[in-house]
């Protein structure tokens, strides 16, 4: 049981840590918190929308944070690595303690909910739900969901692909907690389609009709041809004809010619 005992208590720690530090830099906008053990130490790995109040003046924050890290939980030669958001409306756990924060001043629960969701949706993802439960309108709490686009809520789909984000407000009438989801976008779920365009194959019907039809058009292009032929026939006939009547009608003037002369001279 001892092994199994250290598992659990190095759960307990890592735990213990991401509470931590998301608290301390809430206004940092924390949004992930990943901690890898190495062969040097122990790695963690923070993604932040502010990266300049993480690292303080010359590193004064920083160099803190690694001290308590390391003083108060027994972490292994600590390093913090500090990453940017490039997309914090994509993050849940960001844009639920926007919309934590947007409660404890005083702005309507519908408000801040549809807010946040449309900010989600612009920013690009396929699906988002926002739950917000706790005495929102009177002394009876009540949950309420907003939700748009699509989104998995079960199987191994929703494990994988949806990210889950949690926040809490604290105003007068009572705590209120803020539950986000997210489902990012390009996610390619078991169940999407796509479909690829093939070449249309023609049927053999077709492939006999369209032989028809070449027959066909080969048969009046050969008809057209010979038609052609025939009349270039008659034409050089005819032209040939015209050509021996010519010939002939000049002949006959031409003797024609000498009988006149002959009977000229005789009257004279």
């Amino acid at each position: 049981m001892a092994l199994e005992r250290k598992f659990i208590e190095d759960n307990i720690r890592k735990f213990e840590v991401k509470e931590f530090l998301q608290r301390e830099l809430e206004r940092a906008g924390c949004g992930e918190i990943d901690i890898q053990r190495t062969p040097l130490g122990t790695r963690v790995i923070v993604h932040v929308q502010r990266p300049g109040l993480v690292i303080g003046r010359k590193g004064q924050a920083i160099r803190k944070l690694t001290t308590i890290l390391k003083t108060r939980f027994g972490l292994d030669n600590p390093q913090i690595e500090v990453n940017e958001l490039e997309v914090p409306e994509l993050n849940p756990n960001v844009m639920a303690r926007s919309i934590a924060n947007a409660l404890e001043r005083g702005i309507h629960f519908r408000r801040a909910a549809y807010t946040a969701l449309r900010r989600i949706m612009e920013a690009g993802a396929r699906g988002a739900e926002i739950t917000i439960s706790g005495k929102l309108t009177g002394e009876r709490a009540k949950t309420v969901k907003f939700v748009d686009g699509y989104l998995k809520h079960c199987g191994e789909p929703a494990m994988m692909f949806v990210k889950e984000g949690y926040a809490v407000a604290a105003p007068k009438p009572g705590v209120i907690g803020v539950k986000v989801k997210i489902m990012p976008p390009g996610t390619r779920l078991p169940d999407d389609i796509i479909y690829k365009e093939q070449p249309e194959v023609p049927s053999k019907g077709e492939e006999e009709e369209k032989g028809e039809i070449e027959e066909i058009v080969e048969q009046l292009q050969e008809e057209i041809a010979e038609e052609g032929e025939s009349k270039e026939k008659v034409s050089e006939e005819s032209a040939e004809e015209k050509k021996a009547a010519e010939e002939a009608s000049s002949e006959a003037s031409e003797e024609k010619q000498p009988e006149e002369s002959s009977e000229e001279t005789k009257e004279a």
